[in-house]
């Protein structure tokens, strides 16, 4: 949920609990530092290692943030990969990772790496933006109280920690003269300035929320401000880093596109690496747990463990499998998906997920004896801001079988006039029976169109007009129990077509899934197989004159 503005005596509130909170964990850890001059010149050198010195500056200066003896796949990565590249590159870097709830992403990434910065002198300009700004000015009051009031890093590091010559509720100037300050996404970046410095490090951590991530128009409008208003902060030639962490809330959301943009380095995380084998057991210790309670639960548990656990990773030792279904138990499937695998749509809304890998195949599987059919939405003169791209399907309908093997997906925007030729390219190639083409507004001259220019080129297309009537997602819900029985296939390498369904009904768009449930319409409606009829000559006209077969018949076409 997006969060209410605080008012100023609330903010001052929460960040004098936020400070109250971390001195006492800090003052519960003893300094246990030796105060020798060569132990801290020795701790220091350590600490400015570009490769090695984050990760020690966490461990021996920040034990009160370190829960239990063990990191995840994110923590790993973050800590040798990510904070020592960004810090070794001579170029500007933007790095965006996904990662679940509760792996200290803001602590680790946002708030210690701030930090090991500011003691190393490195960064002169540092923006951190969250969802509203009171969330970025938790992590700069953080990074305050750390400065003041952390022992250890004020026995090894005296000139850097104190309070500096600015100290306010989410922006501080440190004694070293480094700028922090705090935004909330969306607002306007004014006074990023320090001196004559443009920023130089810009956080964006969990910069989303569950109500700006609902309508394509606000997710639209966030990406636009990241793009325009954060990325371009930096001054021209310089370096500026941009370092991205969040959980995945929206298939559509900013994170999952900048995670698509090959101009960022980003990896996803997933609590559950790999799911047990066996679910079904999974199914039933949910089913006694909601219905017999926590304590039926656990002997059920202990009963069958090794078999419930094997097959199963996860990322995090601190957070066992069985912690992790408990949670999936209690805020449901969904919204486990979201918040724990960075999967937002992999419930049971998305009616294709669990079974559009068995139903893939690769050219291998294609049986030869084909009956070919078309299927276009041009998605034009459609009353919608998104642009949706056209969609041309191409697929063999296996007699035998019934099944539709659906080995083209063309789904990409495109003019008229390159549509037209895309279908009849494709016309030429596969020579379809029939072509089911969505008529809609200016759709409808652009089949009349089609069809003349095919014969001019002497290729016809056998075209027909569909004006859909029933409600978009029933009809796409239509064809989930052919897919899930398996006489829908789709070849392995239409990924826009798989990724569509994966997602639907949550996919910013489903041009695809609408022309497959033409597709298969068409070919189920018009694949019966042509018989003879044999006809009496007296059934006949009696002009009607031919040779005559042997049992006297004569042949015509019927269905």
């Amino acid at each position: 949920m997006s969060k209410k503005k605080l008012t100023r005596a609330q903010l001052r509130e929460r960040m004098e609990s936020i400070r109250l909170d971390l001195i006492q964990r800090i003052e519960a850890e003893d300094a246990g530092l030796s105060d020798a001059v060569e132990d801290i010149a020795a701790r220091r050198e350590k600490v400015f290692n570009p490769e090695t010195g984050f990760r020690f500056f966490l461990e021996t200066y920040f034990p009160h943030h370190i829960r239990g003896d063990s990191w995840s796949e994110f923590h790993d990565y973050l800590i040798d990969d990510v904070v020592p590249r960004i810090t070794q590159s001579p170029e500007a870097e933007a790095e965006a990772d996904a990662a679940p709830r509760g792996e200290a992403k803001t602590t680790l990434g946002v708030q210690i790496k701030s930090l090991w910065d500011e003691v190393r002198n490195a960064k002169h300009n540092v923006v951190i933006i969250s969802d509203v700004e009171d969330q970025a000015a938790g992590s700069v009051e953080v990074i305050k109280t750390e400065l003041t009031e952390n022992k250890r890093l004020a026995l090894d590091f005296p000139e850097v920690c104190g309070v500096g010559r600015r100290w306010r509720v989410g922006e501080i100037i440190t004694r070293q003269g480094n700028k922090i300050k705090a935004y909330g996404s969306g607002m306007k970046l004014r006074g990023t300035k320090h001196g004559a410095r443009r920023p130089d490090m810009a956080y964006l951590d969990d910069i989303e929320n569950d109500e700006n991530v609902e309508t394509p128009r606000q997710r639209a409008k966030l990406m636009e401000w990241v793009n325009k208003a954060v990325l371009p902060l930096g001054a021209a030639g310089e370096k500026f880093d941009v370092l991205y962490v969040g959980t995945i809330l929206h298939y559509d959301s900013v994170l999952n596109r900048v995670l698509a943009n090959p101009f960022w380095t980003s990896r996803r995380f997933q609590a559950i690496i790999k799911w047990p084998e066996n679910m079904d057991l999974w199914d039933e210790w949910e089913t006694i747990y909601k219905h017999e309670g926590r304590k039926a639960a656990k002997e059920f548990y202990e009963a069958n463990e090794a078999e419930m656990l094997a097959g199963s990773k996860v990322s995090w030792e601190q957070r066992p499998l069985l912690l992790l279904m408990t949670i999936r138990a209690r805020i449901g499937k969904e919204a486990f998906d979201c918040e724990y695998q960075n999967e937002p749509v992999s419930g049971e809304d998305a009616i294709f997920a669990n079974m559009i890998e068995a139903a893939q195949f690769a050219d291998k599987d294609l049986p030869s004896d084909l009956i070919w059919f078309g299927a276009l939405d041009p998605s034009l003169g459609k009353r919608n801001a998104n642009r949706d791209p056209s969609a041309i399907l191409i697929g063999g309908w296996h007699r035998a079988t019934v099944t539709l093997y659906v080995v083209v997906a063309q789904i990409r925007r495109r003019v008229p006039d390159k549509i037209i030729e895309d279908v009849i390219r494709l016309q030429k190639q596969y020579k379809c029976r029939l072509w089911a083409v969505e008529i809609v507004q200016f759709q409808e001259f652009l089949k009349t169109e089609l069809t003349k220019r095919g014969l001019q080129q002497g290729i016809p297309i056998p075209a027909r007009g569909v004006k859909p009537i029933a409600d978009k997602e029933l009809r796409i819900e239509s064809i989930q129990p052919h897919m899930e029985n398996g006489y829908i296939r789709i070849h392995k390498d239409n990924t826009e077509l798989i990724d569509q369904l994966r997602r639907f009904p949550k996919h910013a768009h489903d041009d695809g899934p609408d022309a497959l449930q033409m597709l298969w319409a068409l070919a189920v409606g018009n694949s019966a197989p042509i018989e003879w009829q044999s006809v009496r000559p007296s059934e006949t006209h009696d002009d009607f004159d031919d040779d005559l077969d042997e049992d006297n018949t004569k042949s015509m076409w019927a269905r």
